[in-house]
């Protein structure tokens, strides 16, 4: 399968390229998006602050062609880690018969 991280980050392709052989030239693609520091001004979401809000999320979808295959999805406490990324995937490598060429 391809891998595709948006927005792209070093650290994030640098911990998949270590745990599967990706390849550019396949159709199937792990669709890899995330989002750190997220922050919420808005005083409507005041109950959901004082319970603690998500401060990131991490999104890996497999895709063959423009069909969803898989998603996987985690609300994060904290900054994403190499910890979260390899959990992520091993959950989704667990799921599907991933198998490398």
């Amino acid at each position: 399968m391809k891998l595709s991280i948006f927005p792209p980050k070093e650290s994030i392709g640098k911990k998949l390229l270590s745990l599967y052989p990706f390849d550019k030239n396949c159709t199937q693609e792990l669709f890899v998006s995330y989002k750190d520091s997220i922050v919420c001004n808005s005083n409507q979401n005041i109950q959901n602050k004082a319970l603690g809000m998500a401060k990131s999320y991490l999104r890996l979808e497999f895709k063959k062609g423009d069909i969803l295959i898989y998603s996987y999805y985690i609300d994060l406490a904290d900054t994403i880690t190499d910890e979260d990324i390899e959990n992520g995937f091993n959950v989704m490598k667990n799921t599907l018969p991933l198998r490398a060429k």
